[in-house]
């Protein structure tokens, strides 16, 4: 059988010259750095990871570097009408994340209110009792959600500090300008 099979296919291993070592290294899989096809930061166009979700979205956008994004913003135009439409903008977009954590935390209160009744009827008491705790932790969030909202209605709280942060870094950049363009000048 094996030669009507090197018969029919014309080969016959010692008919096949060998590989000389040189081909077989360029034959060989290089070593490829794991950054060419992995990204590990993961992109973000509204300020925030967007696998962030819940309250934890606002709580990453509140510790965001307000102070440097004035400083920078001051070089950009240091001038007061500029600063106070940012101070809208960072406000606006604390509403965005905000709208964004409240459709996402109603969903997840329906599902969990779905999977508490359809366990229940089940008989799955343990469960029931562990989506009830989460329910529990979950309506937390969502009170904390609404002191955050009420917060940056009212101007002070969280949104209070990431305003004061910008406006601090706005000022540096300012007082950064007249030191560079004014000060180092001899009279």
């Amino acid at each position: 059988m094996t030669a009507l099979f090197k018969n029919i296919f014309g080969r016959n291993d010692a008919s096949i010259p060998p590989v000389p070592e040189s081909v077989k290294e360029d034959r060989s899989v290089k070593d490829i750095k794991e950054e060419v096809f992995i990204e590990k930061n993961p992109i973000s166009s509204d300020g925030y990871s967007s696998n962030t979700k819940g309250i934890l979205a606002i709580y990453h956008y509140l510790e965001g570097d307000f102070e440097t994004k004035g400083f920078n913003d001051a070089m950009v135009s240091p001038d007061e009408s500029y600063k106070r439409e940012n101070v809208q903008l960072i406000k606006y977009d604390l509403e965005i994340i905000i709208q964004k954590v409240r459709i996402y935390h109603d969903s997840l209160l329906k599902d969990l209110d779905f999977h508490i009744l359809s366990r229940s009827r089940a008989g799955l008491v343990d469960l029931v009792e562990e989506l009830k705790s989460r329910k529990t932790d979950l309506m937390e969030h969502i009170q904390k959600v609404n002191e955050i909202d009420t917060s940056l209605k009212s101007n002070n709280g969280y949104c209070e500090r990431a305003i004061l942060s910008y406006q601090r870094g706005f000022t540096k950049g300012m007082a950064s300008i007249t030191q560079a363009s004014l000060l180092t000048k001899s009279f």
